[in-house]
């Protein structure tokens, strides 16, 4: 019994003897750590820090989003060219060429000039395919995103225009026959949601459109002058 009390003495004076070799540290003692809490400022410090960084983040993302926003339009565009190309076709519409005056119904365009078009929409798998993914207006007045650009006699009977005439883009109030038999692959459908709000005053001349052409329904990304001077 001496000797097991003598062996724990040993071992208690080697113990504060030697300190421990990894923690530098009195063997079979506790060390006592004192927490440390944020305080309002370093708060408000990272908080900062973390609104710079996602400020950061949407800057660089944004354009990319865009982006994506414009590739989904352009599809959007060539689904509705395709149903376009069908009722064309079954309705026995001829492709427009240059220096040929052609009414609407010559080329296959409804006669309904309304958006979304209720002639195509047996053709389309959904009407969502009007919809930008940019578009901006509010949902109870956002019904189609492009806009037809050709006329029809309705334009005649509702507005007193003349004779084939209408509002056309980019030329004012001309002759849709006069338009394509100089413009054969005249833009008959394109979206302008893409530039209408950084652009407020309208200067078309500026702006880069999606547009449908006429003659083959291919969907290009075009700067609004390189109509406009045709004019």
């Amino acid at each position: 019994m001496k000797g097991q009390n003598k062996f724990t003495e040993h071992l208690h004076a080697y113990t504060f003897a030697h300190p421990n070799s990894c923690t530098h540290a009195r063997l079979h003692t506790y060390t006592h750590t004192n927490l440390h809490a944020l305080t309002l400022i370093e708060l408000v410090i990272v908080c900062a820090i973390i609104a710079v960084l996602v400020g950061i983040v949407w800057v660089v993302m944004a354009p990319a989003r865009e982006k994506a926003r414009q590739a989904v339009c352009i599809s959007n565009l060539t689904q509705i060219g395709h149903a376009f190309r069908m009722y064309r076709d079954d309705w026995d519409g001829v492709e427009p060429q240059k220096g040929m005056q052609l009414e609407y119904w010559e080329v296959g365009l409804p006669p309904c000039k309304s958006s979304p078009n209720p002639c195509v929409e047996s053709y389309l798998k959904a009407r969502a395919v009007w919809i930008c993914p940019s578009e901006f207006r509010e949902p109870f007045i956002r019904i189609a995103s492009y806009l037809p650009n050709y006329c029809t006699h309705d334009d005649v009977r509702l507005y007193g225009y003349r004779y084939d005439e209408c509002l056309l883009w980019p030329g004012g109030v001309v002759s849709f026959r006069w338009a394509i038999s100089h413009i054969p692959d005249w833009p008959f459908l394109y979206c302008d949601v893409h530039h209408l709000l950084s652009d407020p005053n309208y200067r078309w001349a500026d702006m880069y459109l999606h547009v449908l052409r006429l003659d083959d329904f291919s969907v290009e990304r075009v700067r609004s002058s390189v109509y406009v001077y045709m004019f």
